[in-house]
């Protein structure tokens, strides 16, 4: 089995020194479906004291796990490319009793599986054949263990998503009209979940999934739920194309909210996403139809300016990855790029940044004397230059800035259009 090399030395350590040393649970089903695995489970022979003593950085957790975290995480300070962490998080635990009965613990058959760096796995569960035919079983009474912890139902739902698994009907009979269980859930957690899972290969069929058992109010409440005919519509075509957005986590939740068109506030609202993520949520949703009609060089600059240009670029794929899965019309977005293009090539000011003057300068004109009020009047004359570029101009700045200073109803009427 293919493992990173901080795995491979773990097992290299304990292996020279003539111990067993067994890697099982989500990290054997992540890397059979070909994915890479964050956190690993590695089961030994070796007492806890050994182990220590190999691993004299890991961290003691209980009497029996060493954890070794060798993860560092890659911040992003672009709102469209998710942090990403480097490295893997191990857990070496001392077996108490044989692998057989280790692998017990687990849920499903496909967790159930030893893999070994020379012997032949141990699979007492058959979830090596059912990881080939993407079938998850269970390993016991699975409705007993939902009942117990009912993020299993989300792990359950995470292999849906991530690789594509079909559920034994055990396994879907357990879950099925069962979100009073799921609702119990930390909702921290099921957010990390579901997060992940909406971001797998097979979103789309994870989504039905949840619809189909009617497990949705565990993610949007029972107030986020949209049922009108329109809105059951799109959510079927959510399902259909999500799969084909990139696997940006943050822009195909959003799109999964927006679905909840008349409760879209209660829906995302209702798990805790951080509040600087949730007002990013809300913020798009009102200024989607803002950016609908931001078709000219003018409205399009007036519409960067008030989000930014981070908060642009989330919000334009956000938009145009509702038309990919909701099919509408892609003109609009084909046209606000072509204006996007030649804005950006005749450098067209568009932030206050972008002006030949700055606060210093009213005030050395004798505008004013007041710093603060030279902010303000400066962070007026964007108006101005978004709808005449070429009135980016020192002398011109200046006229307009003292013009709003001595007139209200100029600052109020800046970027009035007149007709005639």
């Amino acid at each position: 089995m293919r493992k990173p090399k901080e795995i491979n030395s773990i097992l290299k350590t304990l292996t020279d020194k003539g111990y067993d040393a067994w890697c099982a649970g989500q990290c054997v089903a992540a890397v059979e479906m070909g994915q890479d695995a964050l956190d690993w489970d590695i089961y030994t022979d070796a007492d806890t004291e050994e182990v220590r003593k190999l691993f004299p950085e890991g961290e003691a957790i209980g009497t029996r796990v060493t954890r070794l975290d060798n993860t560092t995480e890659v911040i992003s300070d672009d709102i469209n490319i998710p942090n990403t962490f480097d490295g893997v998080v191990s857990d070496i635990v001392t077996l108490k009793g044989s692998i057989e009965d280790q692998l017990a613990i687990y849920d499903f058959t496909c967790e159930a599986v030893g893999e070994h760096s020379y012997k032949a796995p141990c699979d007492p569960f058959g979830g090596r054949g059912d990881m080939k035919k993407k079938l998850l079983k269970p390993t016991g009474n699975i409705a007993e263990a939902f009942a117990k912890n009912p993020m299993k139902m989300m792990k359950a739902l995470k292999y849906v998503g991530l690789y594509g698994f079909d559920l034994d009907r055990d396994i879907y009979e357990a879950m099925n009209n069962r979100a009073d269980i799921l609702k119990k859930a930390p909702k921290e957690e099921l957010l990390y979940d579901f997060t992940e899972a909406i971001n797998g290969n097979s979103a789309g069929k994870m989504l039905k999934m949840i619809k189909g058992m009617n497990l949705l109010p565990a993610f949007i409440g029972d107030e986020g739920q949209s049922p009108d005919r329109r809105e059951a519509r799109e959510y079927d075509l959510l399902c259909e194309n999500i799969d084909k957005l990139k696997h940006i986590a943050q822009r195909r939740l959003v799109v999964f909210y927006l679905v909840f068109d008349r409760h879209y506030k209660k829906a995302v609202s209702y798990l805790p996403h951080e509040e600087e993520d949730l007002e990013l949520y809300l913020e798009t949703k009102k200024a989607l139809p803002k950016l609908h009609f931001a078709s000219d060089d003018t409205n399009l600059k007036k519409f960067i300016y008030s989000v930014g240009w981070d908060k642009y670029n989330f919000i334009d794929k956000v938009a145009k990855a509702q038309i990919i899965t909701m099919g509408y019309n892609n003109q609009r977005a084909e046209g606000r790029d072509e204006v996007l293009k030649v804005i950006l090539r005749e450098r067209q000011p568009i932030f206050v940044e972008d002006l030949r003057i700055d606060a210093d300068d009213i005030v050395e004109a004798g505008i004013t004397s007041d710093p603060e009020e030279a902010e303000m009047l400066l962070n007026l004359l964007p108006d101005v230059i978004h709808k005449q570029p070429y009135k980016n101009d020192r002398e011109q700045l200046l006229k307009y800035a003292k013009a709003f200073k001595k007139s209200k109803i100029r600052r109020a009427l800046r970027d009035v259009s007149w007709l005639r």
